[in-house]
């Protein structure tokens, strides 16, 4: 072969030079373009999260180290750096059997047909809610803020943790029967909004003579805010307001037991929006709440006020002698959708149907339940009338829960308002029960339900299984305001769920709806 000349090979050299340097243009072309996308999407992830958000993949790695580094240790909830996040894991374990360690197992087996085996369990089903620890160490700090005596003054701030010795002033007074309660945590900008219309709007419209005590569950980082916002408002309306800051992770522990039982019923997956711990606290918040606290309202925080708080705790008056709780029609048809099938199986129940039913369906119940009564005394009582005998059962059910003729459909109950008698809840082996694993399976069984949003999936089938539990809230109280399924599938129905009569006193922007000015 004769070689190559002294021109050629120059040339080739220099090509190869040339391919090696763009080679390597595009080598780092390609690690710029990585690190511009992963700049872009930490910029996106900051921009749409919380700080609590922000801070969950640092909490998850140091959960995962955590489990390596203990894989024999058995305890249900792991916390990350801030404690922020509960592990789900726990729930998914352990939703039927999981006992956090060291504590009683509060899931009995019950049999129906053993009434004195029950009354036997009530006082060891009693003490099985009582609390897991000192309601003190809930409890981050208390303080009770007035407003300015001067208008350049600041408010006046006082630590009441240690009782107030030698801080507050003399004759102030600083207990009251006006406790309300608020979960406020996973702060973003929406959250936020809503508690400063929250607050905004109970402040305003509170009457200036009575003292509020305000409860709130929260974080640390969400507890700045609820502080700032409950000062400028003070500022504002010139109102006198005690306010506590319970760590809401602690008082999940509380009832991790009752979480447990209700999450595998009452929501769709366990890492689901209403599979947190968050979402059944209202059904142990008798374990949180001071001892000798006798009632208490839990409210969303975006409720937002149009009367006095003080006319909605007047409510508790009108609770008849059973009655635990008090809770406001829900107005959309979600238990519509979800009773589908026993719906099916029992066209004539009123679970699942509008609260203001149209004439023409109230006088049909009224001749069903003459046809009943004519059946029942004629001992003419059949496999075919066994369907109407069920449902005369409920409407019976119902006439007691309204004291009088079946006037409305029982369309179940929201849960964005909650009052509570909680002396009664504490006392009560009824309800108690009701918080087994094996009752809450007889419940949805036999109502063929499977709920997808919490406590007030929970608190539906109580009330329509035991009206006598539950006082029915007006609407007023509970104005809700989100139109999701208008557009899912029931427009046809929507309006006649939709329904509330009267001045309104509260409205609920669930769904993230619009408040009315």
């Amino acid at each position: 072969m004769s070689e190559m000349s002294p021109g050629k090979e120059k040339l080739i050299s220099g090509a190869t030079r040339k391919l090696k340097l763009g080679l390597g243009h595009l080598k780092m072309a390609k690690f710029l373009f990585l690190i511009i996308s992963a700049i872009v999407c930490v910029i996106i992830f900051y921009a749409n999260t919380s700080v609590i958000g922000r801070r969950s993949l640092f909490a998850l790695f140091l959960t995962t180290k955590v489990d390596h580094h203990h894989k024999d240790d058995h305890s249900d909830v792991a916390f990350g750096n801030n404690g922020d996040e509960i592990d789900d894991r726990m729930i998914n374990a352990e939703q039927h059997h999981g006992l956090l360690e060291g504590d009683e197992e509060t899931t009995l087996p019950l049999n129906d047909g053993e009434e004195g085996g029950e009354q036997q369990n009530d006082d060891w089903i009693m003490s099985s809610t009582t609390s897991r620890r000192p309601r003190k160490s809930l409890i981050t700090k208390t303080i009770l803020l007035k407003p300015p005596t001067t208008r350049n003054a600041s408010v006046q701030i006082y630590n009441l943790a240690l009782g107030g010795v030698g801080a507050v002033p003399e004759h102030t007074i600083t207990s009251t029967d006006y406790n309300i309660f608020v979960i406020y945590t996973k702060e973003n900008y929406q959250l936020h909004v809503k508690f400063e219309l929250f607050a905004k709007s109970l402040l305003k419209f509170a009457n200036s003579g009575i003292l509020l005590h305000l409860h709130v569950l929260t974080d640390e980082t969400s507890g700045h805010s609820v502080e700032q916002i409950l000062e400028s408002e003070i500022r504002r309306y010139r109102r006198t307001i005690i306010y506590s800051l319970y760590s809401v992770h602690l008082c999940s522990e509380q009832v991790m037991d009752i979480v447990n039982t209700m999450t595998p019923y009452f929501s769709s997956t366990p890492k689901s929006y209403y599979s947190d711990a968050l979402f059944f606290l209202s059904l142990g918040l008798h374990r949180i709440a001071d001892e000798n606290m006798e009632r208490a309202i839990l409210l969303d925080c975006d409720i937002v006020f149009r009367a006095d708080v003080r006319l909605l705790f007047n409510e508790f008056e009108r609770f008849s002698a059973d009655h635990l709780f008090g809770l406001a029609p829900e107005l959309t048809p979600v238990y519509r959708h979800i009773l589908y099938r026993y719906r099916a199986n029992y066209p004539q129940t009123d679970f699942g149907s509008p609260f203001y039913l149209p004439p023409s369906q109230q006088q049909q119940q009224q001749q069903q339940l003459a046809a009943n009564e004519l059946l029942h005394n004629n001992n003419m009582v059949s496999e075919e009338s066994s369907l109407v005998l069920h449902n005369t059962h409920k409407m019976h059910k119902l006439d007691r829960y309204h004291g009088g003729a079946a006037k409305h459909g029982y369309p179940g109950l929201n849960s964005g308002v909650v009052l509570l008698h909680l002396e009664r809840i504490r006392k009560s082996p009824l309800y108690h029960r009701q918080l087994q694993d094996s009752q809450v399976r007889k419940l949805t069984t036999k109502y063929m339900f499977k709920g997808h949003l919490g406590d007030q999936d929970f608190f539906t089938l109580l009330g329509y299984e035991f009206p006598n539990l539950i006082y029915r809230l007006d609407c007023v109280w509970n104005r809700q305001l989100c139109t999701w399924w208008k557009d899912h599938g029931y427009s046809d129905v929507f309006d006649k769920y939709f329904t509330c009569k009267g001045r309104i006193k509260m409205y609920h922007g669930n769904c993230n709806a619009r408040v009315p000015e």
